[in-house]
């Protein structure tokens, strides 16, 4: 959480960091003494909301998979978290499996009759 903080302050201090390199680096260009903070605010926000964004939506994703919680056995032994494929999940509150998605959808003047 920490790693998370430090990462997204940064990049909203990113835009002040470059501003700050160069003003240092044209100082006899006369530059007005002012700076900009309205737009590095608004510059350095969207950065940073970009970089809460952006990295979960490029993260891989598998499918088929299931997450099955934690789980009390018959015995009194807990049975640890797990990911299974869908096709062996329990449905919530029952023991009996999941019915397995369809492969095609069938529309109802589609079953023949």
């Amino acid at each position: 959480m920490t790693q998370r903080i430090l990462i997204e302050l940064l990049l909203f201090l990113a835009p002040f960091g470059v501003f700050l390199i160069y003003r240092a680096a044209s100082r006899d260009l006369r530059i007005k003494d002012r700076w900009p903070l309205a737009r590095l605010v608004t510059i350095g926000a969207i950065i940073a909301v970009l970089g809460l964004i952006i990295p979960p939506l490029l993260v891989p994703r598998e499918t088929g998979k299931c997450f099955d919680p934690v789980r009390y056995t018959a015995d009194g032994q807990i049975m640890p978290p797990r990911e299974i494929p869908c096709t062996e999940a329990t449905l919530p509150g029952g023991n009996t499996p999941a019915p397995p998605p369809p492969e095609t959808p069938v529309a109802p003047r589609d079953t023949g009759g």
